[in-house]
């Protein structure tokens, strides 16, 4: 048997160049432009199918350490003493960093370790090698006094070395971007860090004091440009709040730690963590200091969370890993998949951490410096983001820095056009979220947690000196939906139903009904299906023995206006409260709503404006 050779190869797979190739894509697309093949975000950038390889761009060393990534594991459950062996078994079993959120902090989701003296520090920290491992403080407005706690425990634990890696965590602007309230004069904040850094680097502590935080933005809705011009601007802010409490320049740059959302957009948030560092080293250049790699932590963002179906939530988690893994994230902390039901139990916090053991030690991910480099869509990207969050950042220190722009708005406005179109995106499933939006699930069974997911408490009135950013998961509007069915189902022992009027043959109303289903399971609607009517009157007598309050029906093509009015007729006879057709609105849309069709659904429809009305519709009066 003979193989073909290099130059038989060639011949049979000749080279094409881009124009060839356009020519190509525009016969597969039927004629229609290139151009409807570009995707954007929320923001507006553009996302091209196909990017030329980028020849100038050589690879980078990204992270502060050569090799892997620092596996870093939550801790937050509120007894100090099942916190600490939880640690431990995460310590023991590959993480060599741990992220400590503590109770009342807002990433601590309603739990969080209780500590209210060094004593309960310790009991939370008991048997852990601090001078060992890496630890990040995620203490909110508490994070000085916090602070304080370590260094009683480090005196006595005698742990006075540089070894001991603790990032603190101080990020008062994010607490004033979150709350709208300052905890503090920032003068006098300035003046406290200062302090406290002077404190903790005589004690032989290496970590950073302050942290340029991302999250409060990208809970928001923030785009990739707008979280990383808020980075940025607050790294700039608190150079010169320690500048001018008496530190010098490159003691307030190395005080300065900072964390991104890492989401499952791979292309966008692996360019997000390539761009900071270029970012970040602008500044530095601009304050007259030569660029250090920065320390850049990731966490998995809370925004891309789903209660239903929180399987899902492990791929995404997935995907967010390797994003931030690839862009140079010094330490990435994987929320657990079921973190937006409760307090996640061993299981799900074995399930986070395991999921970044395989992506470094079986995947090797880690091995390459800058996996990224020279691949044209992620330099593109890369760039493109750096152009736009450098022009944002220049906006910023215009208004007067990150401080007065929070004050003035400019942040808070830009953010909400950008979580405004997400808003819409996923209203219409453009940004479809598996196993809420697309494909849920009505069977699944419940996961464990070890406490539900408290209600948000809203803070007490006060005079804010800016509006607050809001935080809120994409899922959420979708689950409002669900949990309103889910209340009716308990209050009557079923679900609401909504009735699909398949006309013609199975094949020919199939694919319409099955979008149909899935489509109203999203607000929790239960269908009910059968093999098809040849009549209007079929279908009505069969919805009237269903007793639901709505019906949807799913036509084939081959099936008349005509039919499909007369079966809308019928259906509104029999006493059907709204009634939907599973198509696109076309020239015969005024007769069909004549008829009685309230909406049409169909791809790109605003599947949840219509959902909420069916939702109203299908539990009146029951």
């Amino acid at each position: 048997m003979t193989f073909p050779g290099v130059d038989d190869i060639a011949e049979l797979f000749p080279p094409i160049d881009e124009a060839r190739w356009r020519e190509l894509v525009r016969r597969a697309l039927g004629g229609r432009g290139f151009e409807t093949l570009i995707s954007t975000t929320p923001e507006g950038l553009p996302i091209e199918p196909l990017y030329p390889r980028s020849i100038a761009d050589a690879p980078r060393a990204l992270r502060q350490r050569p090799g892997a990534w620092r596996i870093s594991q939550r801790v937050d459950h509120p007894e100090a003493a099942t916190a600490n062996a939880m640690a431990r078994a995460d310590l023991e079993n590959g993480a060599d960093a741990l992220a400590l959120a503590i109770a009342q902090a807002p990433a601590a989701r309603g739990f969080g370790v209780a500590i209210a003296s060094e004593s309960d520090l310790d009991d939370a920290l008991a048997g852990v090698e601090l001078d060992l491992i890496s630890l990040r403080l995620d203490a909110g407005a508490r994070a000085l006094e916090i602070a304080q706690f370590f260094l009683a425990l480090a005196r006595k634990r005698r742990l006075t070395s540089a070894a001991l890696d603790i990032d603190f965590g101080h990020d008062p602007i994010g607490h004033f971007a979150r709350s709208g309230v300052p905890a503090a004069a920032f003068a006098e904040i300035g003046r406290e860090a200062a302090e406290a850094s002077k404190v903790l680097r005589d004690a032989g502590f290496a970590g950073r004091l302050m942290l340029a935080d991302g999250r409060p933005y990208h809970e928001a809705g923030a785009g990739e440009a707008q979280e990383l011009a808020a980075a940025l601007a607050t790294g700039v802010a608190y150079l010169r709040l320690l500048e001018s409490a008496g530190l010098s320049l490159e003691g307030a740059r190395d005080e300065i730690a900072f964390l991104l959302a890492a989401d499952s957009d791979e292309f966008v948030t692996l360019a997000k963590f390539r761009a900071l560092r270029r970012l970040w080293a602008c500044v530095e250049t601009a304050c007259g200091l030569a660029p250090k790699p920065i320390r850049l932590h990731a966490e998995t963002a809370f925004r891309m969370m789903t209660k239903h179906d929180p399987w899902t939530n492990i791929l995404r988690a997935t995907m967010a890993v390797f994003s931030a893994g690839l862009g140079g994230a010094d330490a990435i902390t994987v929320l657990p998949f079921t973190l937006a039901l409760g307090l996640p139990d061993d299981f799900a916090r074995r399930i986070a951490r395991n999921t970044q053991l395989l992506l470094v030690h079986e995947a090797s991910l880690a091995k390459v410096i800058d996996p990224a480099a020279g691949a044209g869509s992620f330099e593109k990207l890369t760039e493109e983001l750096c152009a736009r969050a450098w022009a944002l950042f220049q906006r910023i220190e215009k208004s007067g820095g990150m401080i007065r722009s929070l004050e003035v708005g400019l942040p808070q406005e830009e953010i909400a056009a950008t979580a405004s179109a997400r808003r819409q995106a996923i209203a219409h499933r453009a940004q479809a979220i598996i196993g809420t939006s697309a494909f849920p699930d009505l069977a699944e069974a419940p996961v464990r947690v070890l406490a539900p997911a408290p209600d948000v408490e809203k803070p007490a009135p006060t005079v804010l000196q800016c509006t607050p950013l809001p935080s809120q998961r994409d899922a959420e509007p979708y689950e409002i939906l669900r949990a309103a069915s889910e209340a009716e189902r308990a209050r009557t022992g079923a679900r609401p139903r909504v009735f699909l009027a398949n006309l013609g043959t199975a094949e020919g109303f199939s694919q319409r009904s099955n979008f149909a289903r899935n489509l109203f399971a999203a607000a929790g609607l239960e269908a009910l299906s059968c093999a098809g009517f040849e009549t209007a009157q079929e279908a009505a007598e069969a919805f009237r023995d269903a007793r639901c309050r709505i019906a949807c029906i799913c036509a084939a093509e081959a099936v008349q206006a005509e039919m499909v009015a007369e079966t809308a007729w019928a259906l509104a006879a029999a006493a059907a409260g709204r009634i939907y057709l599973a198509a696109q609105p076309d020239e015969a849309e005024t007769a069909l709503r004549d008829a009685g069709i309230a909406d049409f659904i169909y791809p790109g429809c605003d599947a949840l404006a219509i959902l909420e009305r069916a939702l109203a519709s299908a539990v009146c009066d029951n």
